[in-house]
């Protein structure tokens, strides 16, 4: 017989009393200190139908009885050692099992592994891969809003009207609407270029970027540094690659996702307003991911065979782009090229050119499908 002392509430009721509960066999009697309340046969009962709550540390545990009247104890070990004795119980020995190994060091530190090995692989593996699925389940006016929405964030924050002659803009637009437009795969895409000039630490920035809306910008600096018209559709198709593919959306999902899992960690509200100009300045930093920024390139090769681009002509402006990027940097920092590559989005410059290479020798050769 095990005797165990508490306190015991009535049913619905917030009055205490001093008890002690008595537990033989199945079977439990409880006695109050003094017997001021009735007793009655309602204070005995099956063990078997106890609900114990789980051990917490030192805290009180509460046993609802058949009654539905309520009995707390502070004498844990008791209660633990009453479940060992009835393993057959509702109840069972699972709290029990976890608070034994809450209190040793070797599976809090398990436990703590498990958990970090959990996250990194959700965050490797299962992170992109949800933000694919989300991204290609959107429909088209979600992008068409959120690029609406990035546009005029970008056109406050980072760009300005553009210098480019209205002659020279018409003649980009037209080339692309006649012979790049029906070479997308997604004809439901509204593709609008759009002109303006970047600044940056005073230094006019040679960029064109995307947003999932199929809304291109072009900078006045990379118009000026394109030799021919070859140049900017290869870049334009690029472009067009990443809207197809959907990495602006995916980019967005995969930001949301993450600032959603810090909040419910951190409860940290204010990541909520960041996520409307995310995707903005993510665009103008070219923040792509190395895999995105190779996908669009194929994309862009494939279809530079099937509307007579020699892929050269994607090197070339590239090429230029970086040395004019570049042409202020210290010849130390330029000998970094390994380091830099590595930590950076984009692909290797060589890597691309190692790539368009290929194409433009598939090109060469008459082919429209470079294997």
């Amino acid at each position: 017989m095990s005797v165990i002392s508490g306190k015991w509430y009535p049913k619905d009721s917030s009055t205490q009393y001093q008890a002690q509960i008595e537990v033989t066999g199945d079977n439990y009697q409880l006695r109050l200190e003094p017997a001021t309340f009735e007793q009655t046969n309602s204070l005995s009962g099956s063990w078997s139908q106890v609900k114990i709550s789980d051990r917490l540390g030192n805290t009180e545990r509460k046993l609802t009885l058949a009654d539905g009247s309520l009995f707390t104890t502070a004498n844990n070990d008791a209660i633990d050692q009453l479940i060992s004795q009835h393993k057959s119980s509702t109840h069972s020995s699972w709290s029990l099992c976890l608070h034994r190994h809450e209190t040793k060091m070797s599976s809090v530190l398990s436990m703590f592994l498990l958990t970090v090995v959990c996250v990194f692989g959700f965050v490797k593996w299962g992170l992109p891969w949800t933000s694919h699925w989300v991204a290609q389940a959107l429909p088209q006016k979600t992008g068409e809003f959120i690029g609406k929405q990035s546009l005029d964030f970008l056109d406050e924050y980072f760009l300005t009207p553009t210098e480019v002659s209205d002659s020279t803009q018409q003649q980009i637009i037209t080339r692309f609407n006649s012979r790049l437009k029906s070479a997308g795969d997604d004809q439901n895409i509204n593709y609008q270029l759009h002109f303006r000039d970047m600044t940056m630490a005073g230094m006019s920035m040679p960029n064109a970027f995307a947003l999932p809306s199929g809304d291109i910008v072009l900078t006045d600096k990379f118009v000026e540094l394109s030799s021919n018209a070859d140049e900017i559709d290869s870049v334009l198709l690029h472009e067009m690659g990443h809207v197809e593919k959907r990495h602006g959306l995916e980019m967005l999902t995969q930001n949301s996702l993450t600032t959603m899992i810090v909040i419910l960690v951190l409860g940290n509200p204010d990541g909520i307003s960041e996520l409307a100009t995310g995707l903005g300045t993510a665009l103008v930093s070219n923040h792509y991911s190395r895999q995105y920024e190779t996908e669009a390139d194929e994309y862009a090769f494939d279809k530079m065979l099937q509307v007579d681009i020699n892929p050269q002509a994607f090197v070339d402006i590239l090429t230029r782009m970086e040395e004019y990027s570049g042409q202020d940097m210290d010849s130390e920092n330029a000998d970094s090229d390994r380091l830099s590559d590595f930590l950076s989005t984009h692909p290797n410059t060589q890597q691309r050119v190692d790539m368009a290479k290929k194409y433009s020798q598939c090109f060469e050769q008459g082919l429209r499908v470079c294997d």
